[in-house]
């Protein structure tokens, strides 16, 4: 079958375009698929075609370049062109492809962004598919959509405390399970487990239900049985760095110390992959994972060795997360290295790690009263008034 003359220009249009796209150039793919879809005698599926990978390369590069304005512009075009082109009645499977990407597209921008609406959105495309898509009509598809469905629900819900939306973002990573198993999609069904590990998270969290909490550990150890350090080395480290912190949750509210030495030793996995040199934001993170399970199982030993690996791994962490680059973070950070301090120095009475443990709050104190974080800064009054009665006692 021959091609057209019209069809010939947005090929090579199209040709041009994938090249961009492999170095990375979203901006002149997009430019080129545009060029593609709007030459003149094309029948309608092609301009679909061409439309949506123009979305395509807009939203590529405004995931990889955290650009917002190019992710509104795919949104926008998916709105305005690509669905127009895909009518539901006519060309359903190009609709609902159309739709998926719509609503993966509105939930990266909702996560950005502090207002819920594109959330919401992203909520509300996900479920048209699922009314108009089911489950045997398209498996497959009909699960990654129940996985993106989950992931915007537990986004929300999280921000807004919605008990409610959680326990609909896990059953929605229960139903993609029940089609996406580790022996027919086997990284498919890792992602799901990993993202159905966090759900859980969250919900045991919210609710203090360790029944969750060990649910979602679960989770984790089924992500880790495709996710080896061998074939997917950061994800394998991500993964233990938030079993770890599901691992401390459930190990507080047991009596002995083995889920807390369980949750030391998830961090230290992860550290393994996660190193300074490498991921240097991801290391810091880690490091102050590490040293809160180290305080909790400090505190339940009553240990002062592991109290002060506590203090080592706070140390460390604040290495990279500098007052200059993530405030915020700094300062819960030097907030959580005053707390172990003073765990430390009362148990061990020494006066030099209270007066440390002062400083540190002292200068979280000052930090949220310039920024007039009033919560906050009443919390580190609180623990630095804490501190001087240490340093007060320790000094009769």
């Amino acid at each position: 079958m021959t091609l057209t003359e019209a069809q010939e220009t947005a090929l090579e249009h199209a040709t041009q375009a994938k090249a961009a796209a492999s170095r990375n150039d979203y901006q002149q793919a997009s430019e080129l698929y545009a060029q593609a879809a709007s030459t003149g005698g094309l029948d309608t599926p092609l301009q679909w075609k061409y439309r949506n990978q123009q979305a395509l390369m807009l939203a590529e590069f405004g995931r990889e370049f955290r650009n917002n304005t190019a992710l509104e512009d795919a949104v926008s075009l998916y709105e305005t062109s690509v669905l127009e082109l895909a009518p539901l009645d006519e060309r359903p499977d190009d609709w609902a492809k159309t739709q998926q990407q719509l609503g993966n597209v509105l939930g990266l921008l909702g996560q950005r962004q502090r207002a819920t609406i594109m959330l919401e959105r992203a909520i509300k495309v996900f479920e048209n598919l699922l009314a108009a898509r089911t489950r045997e009509q398209a498996p497959l598809e009909w699960a990654a959509t129940q996985d993106n469905y989950g992931n915007v629900l537990g986004i929300l819900g999280q921000r807004q405390g919605d008990t409610e939306m959680l326990e609909k973002s896990v059953a929605a990573f229960e139903s993609a399970l029940e089609v996406r198993t580790r022996e027919d999609v086997p990284m498919d069904w890792a992602a799901t487990q990993n993202n159905l590990g966090t759900a859980l998270q969250v919900l045991g969290q919210r609710q203090k239900d360790p029944k969750l909490l060990k649910k979602s550990v679960d989770a984790y150890k089924n992500v880790l049985q495709e996710w080896t350090r061998e074939r997917v080395p950061m994800n394998w480290a991500t993964t233990f760095n938030n079993m770890g912190s599901v691992l401390r949750l459930l190990g507080e509210t047991r009596k002995g110390p083995r889920t807390l030495e369980q949750s030391v030793a998830a961090f230290q996995n992860a550290l393994a992959e996660r190193t300074r040199e490498r991921v240097p934001q991801d290391w810091a993170m880690t490091q102050n994972n590490l040293g809160a399970a180290l305080q909790s199982l400090g505190k339940r030993q009553q240990d002062p060795q592991l109290l002060e690996q506590a203090v080592t791994a706070f140390e460390s962490a604040l290495q990279e997360i500098t007052r200059e680059k993530l405030a915020m973070g700094w300062a819960m950070s030097l907030a959580n290295l005053g707390a172990v301090r003073m765990i430390l120095a009362e148990m061990t009475q020494n006066s030099e790690v209270a007066l440390m443990a002062l400083n540190d709050f002292d200068e979280v104190v000052d930090f949220f009263r310039e920024i007039s974080h009033a919560q906050y800064m009443e919390l580190g009054e609180e623990q630095r008034k804490k501190a001087q009665a240490l340093v007060t006692a320790f000094s009769e």
